[in-house]
């Protein structure tokens, strides 16, 4: 939250009172858009090493995270059709790749609510693709790669060349690639 105050001294009747006013700005924090809640992130993180600092961070930057994996993880084409196919008003009613229906199965049907659900893999992946982004950084080697460039020096004494289409590559955790392997029609890497 940003703003500033005002400062004023009344006096009245001899005595000196003070008023301040106080404007506050709000600052919206991002809505959380993604295959997980906050609450189910720190619950898989919790214990372990990997994810000290990704836990200590405000929920702002953790939601901001978590909505950047869901939108890696979205770009992927998967095998079937996203569980709800409807449009209304030119936009799809699921947003989101996930439920889906694979091969005529509707994946992690929930026989008690009526309901298709997002299979415990994906929602996995996306808090393994958001603490892996956190891991990641600004910059660094994938920024470099997703920018075009294919090799840098280093003070003339260490230099790095990349694999060609390394960046175009949409996760950076090998392990949420690992868990969404099943949900596409070919080998990713």
């Amino acid at each position: 939250m940003r703003g500033w105050y005002q400062h004023r001294r009344v006096r009245k009747a001899g005595k000196a009172r003070q008023i301040i006013f106080f404007r506050c700005i709000m600052v919206d924090l991002p809505e959380l858009n993604a295959y997980v809640t906050l609450d189910e992130a720190a619950a898989y993180l919790l214990g372990d090493n990997r994810a000290a600092e990704f836990l200590a961070l405000d929920n702002q930057q953790k939601t901001s995270l978590l909505n950047r994996a869901t939108q890696a993880i979205d770009s992927w084409n998967y095998r079937g059709t996203k569980y709800d196919t409807g449009i209304t008003a030119g936009i799809p009613d699921q947003k989101r790749a996930f439920p889906r229906i694979i091969d005529g199965v509707t994946l992690d049907y929930n026989s008690t609510s009526g309901l298709a659900i997002v299979p415990q893999d994906v929602k996995s992946a996306c808090i393994e693709e958001a603490l892996e982004i956190y891991r990641a950084g600004i910059g660094g080697r994938k920024r470099l790669q997703d920018e075009g460039v294919q090799s840098f020096t280093v003070a003339g004494k260490l230099s790095e060349t990349f694999v060609v289409g390394a960046g175009s590559q949409c996760l950076l955790s090998s392990a949420a690639r690992r868990l969404l392997r099943k949900y596409l029609g070919s080998r990713i890497r």
